[in-house]
């Protein structure tokens, strides 16, 4: 078997991967048309959708209980299902809404707000989905449960002994001899969202107030410094660090920190860290990583990163079936206490089911990454010689290897993403292509991506858009993989026939 799911249910858009689990946090968008229509919110494509990654799409347990709550308490008005109170409250603060009003039942938490603030609906909307304060499909469900509004409680392996305790105990072992806190979120971008926060509330009574992208990247990441900071410059080139330093040079007095991706998303970039440390020491400036793409069981950033995050939704759990982050604080860090202070504010607590969910699939990370890092090195080798493919993006190859090599924790390790940009038509590719496409990554299963159609779709849909994707050197019609632990020989085959050949 090449999957999990059976072929009928790969081929249909909609359909949840991992299929059958309520939980899933992806879905099937089989051909181009239907990753179009979901961009472009097309009834026909969103009316068969039976999940989505649950910041951009609603959980059906989620829906469920907004109908619940017109039905049985007349709300009429926008709604938002918060993962807590705080999180609530700190929506209204943030944006100043008035009129707002929060409902606790059974401890879900509902944010209501005047039908005629259409401004702030938009806001808040964005707001949920670029910093992961979420409510968890598994505390929805229990919800249900208890009100009679479902039948069941799904099935699934877990571990229920100090479930907490032994997620942040397993991720800090990854980390020996450095006694870094570990922090639990209910997603990679509420870890983020919360890092983000705490420094930046730190550094303003520094007198700092510009926040540096380095590296293209992931959508939430760059929207949460566009929105919230106040203000950003992105560097686009990560390898050469010379417009960066010059930039220091001229107002390096000015900024407050620096966010990266190591490696990036997509295009699994990787800055000399040796090199970019000795920059950022010379001027005080703090560094957030986020190291979702490889995971904290393939790379260590604790030499370098004052914060570091990570999804767990990814590598980490493998399975696509739970929303969790992690957030690290390296105590060598000049902000280290005061970041013990204040980023508890800003983050989320996850659910317990999840975490419980959580410590089980923790208990495969490490045996898991190295499977796929090993296959990733064989599809790479695949797409780097074949002539219909145009470029590869791994930590392998030539412009990558030698940066990621310094944060790898094993020379034989590789991030289980790579990035292929197809030579001919894209369609024709992705739509013959039999493995899963869908969004997210970080699965035991191979699944591709439409990553600039999903991510960017406001600029693969303009002339204006593809001419400064061109320009940063982002191929509108690469996709991403995330590699699986299928048998190699058998994923090649299907790239093959996807190919024409």
């Amino acid at each position: 078997m090449i999957l999990e799911i059976e072929e009928p249910h790969r081929r249909v858009c909609g359909e949840r991967i991992p299929f059958e689990n309520i939980h899933a946090v992806s879905m099937s968008l089989p051909e181009v048309s239907d990753v179009i229509g979901y961009e472009e919110k097309r009834t026909e494509t969103l009316s068969r959708l039976k999940a989505g990654y649950p910041r951009f799409v609603a959980h059906a347990y989620i829906e469920k209980i907004l109908d619940y709550n017109r039905e049985t308490k007349g709300v009429t008005g926008p709604q938002f299902i918060v993962n807590s109170k705080k999180a609530a409250e700190h929506i209204i603060s943030f944006f100043q809404i008035k009129d707002a009003i929060i409902l606790e039942d059974e401890g879900i938490i509902t944010l209501t707000i005047s039908a005629s603030d259409k401004e702030n609906e938009s806001k808040v909307l964005s707001f949920i989905q670029h910093t992961g304060c979420l409510l968890s499909s598994r505390k929805a469900e229990d919800y249900l449960f208890k009100k009679g509004l479902i039948d069941s409680i799904y099935f699934e392996e877990t571990r229920k002994e100090k479930p907490y305790e032994k997620v942040e105990a397993s991720l800090s072992a990854l980390y020996p001899g450095k006694d870094l806190p570990v922090y639990l979120a209910t997603s990679g971008m509420n870890a983020v969202y919360a890092s983000f926060r705490a420094l930046d509330k730190i550094r303003a009574e520094e007198g700092k107030d510009i926040w540096l992208r380095l590296g293209w990247l992931y959508v939430d990441n760059i929207r949460i410094l566009e929105k919230y900071s106040r203000g950003s410059h992105i560097f686009h080139d990560v390898v050469d660090l010379k417009e960066l330093e010059e930039f220091l040079a001229k107002d390096g007095n000015r900024v407050a920190a620096i966010l990266t991706e190591s490696p990036t998303n997509p295009l699994i970039q990787v800055p000399d860290y040796p090199e970019l440390k000795k920059l950022l020491d010379k001027y005080g400036i703090p560094l957030v990583a986020d190291i979702s793409v490889a995971g904290s069981a393939v790379v260590d950033l604790s030499s370098y990163a004052d914060v570091i995050v990570e999804s767990l939704t990814k590598f980490a759990s493998g399975h696509a079936d739970v929303m969790m982050g992690a957030l690290f604080l390296n105590p060598s860090s000049t902000y280290f206490e005061r970041l013990k202070k204040d980023t508890p504010e800003f983050l989320e607590t996850p659910y317990l089911r999840d975490c419980e969910r959580m410590s089980f699939e923790l208990e495969g990370y490490t045996q898991r990454v190295k499977e796929i890092g090993k296959n990733a090195e064989i599809l790479a080798n695949f797409f780097s010689s074949h002539p219909k493919i145009k470029a590869v993006h791994w930590s392998g190859s030539e412009e990558n290897h030698g940066n990621f090599s310094k944060i790898a924790r094993d020379k034989n390790l590789h991030c289980g993403v790579i990035t292929i940009e197809p030579a001919g038509s894209l369609e024709s590719f992705y739509n013959s292509l039999r493995l899963l496409k869908g969004p997210s990554f970080g699965t035991e299963f191979t699944l591709n991506m439409l990553y600039m159609y999903l991510a960017h779709y406001e600029l693969v849909s303009t002339e204006a858009g593809r001419g400064f994707l061109k320009e940063v050197g982002l191929d509108p019609s690469l996709i991403r993989i995330s590699i699986g632990r299928e048998n190699p020989d058998l994923l090649i085959q299907e790239y093959k026939k996807a190919l024409g050949d």
